[in-house]
């Protein structure tokens, strides 16, 4: 073989290992577990939904306590399968929050406008919930995902 041969063997073989690679970065959503949080009503603490779609939602979070909560970026999205709730993958590894704490309004509420594409991808049609943490506890706001066929 000549030198010429073995480069281009070798710049074929890296390039191949490259693109193997390049879908690494995703989780096959084959592992599920169900859900380890332990989910609570808050006293004066109630949370909606506005703005739905299979990609993100704003979260709308009344708190009429004297000394509210402060509240994070963190979430969790999980699914409804056979009367459980099982955490959805991300689909990716490496990710993180900003640890940033939000106060409520002059009308007693914080907004998060959430896209979480980027961590879960486009959701499908289900049952949904998403967790948001108050304090040392976790709300769930239930959702659903129907797009028309």
């Amino acid at each position: 073989m000549t030198k010429k041969m073995i480069l281009t063997l070798l710049l074929c073989s890296v390039l191949a290992l490259g693109l193997c690679s390049c879908n690494s970065t995703k989780k096959e959503q084959t592992n599920r577990i169900e859900s380890s949080y332990t989910v609570t009503e808050i006293e004066n603490v109630s949370a909606s939904i506005e703005n739905l779609s299979p990609t993100g939602a704003t979260i709308v979070i009344t708190d009429k306590n004297e000394e509210p909560y402060t509240y994070g970026e963190w979430y969790q999205i999980e699914k409804e399968e056979n009367g459980k709730w099982i955490e959805l993958e991300t689909i990716i590894d490496d990710y993180g929050f900003n640890e940033i704490g939000y106060l409520v309004d002059d009308h007693h509420q914080v907004k998060f406008v959430i896209d979480w594409e980027w961590l879960y991808g486009k959701l499908s049609d289900g049952n949904y919930r998403i967790l948001k943490q108050v304090g040392q506890q976790y709300i769930a706001i239930p959702f659903g995902i129907a797009t028309a066929t």
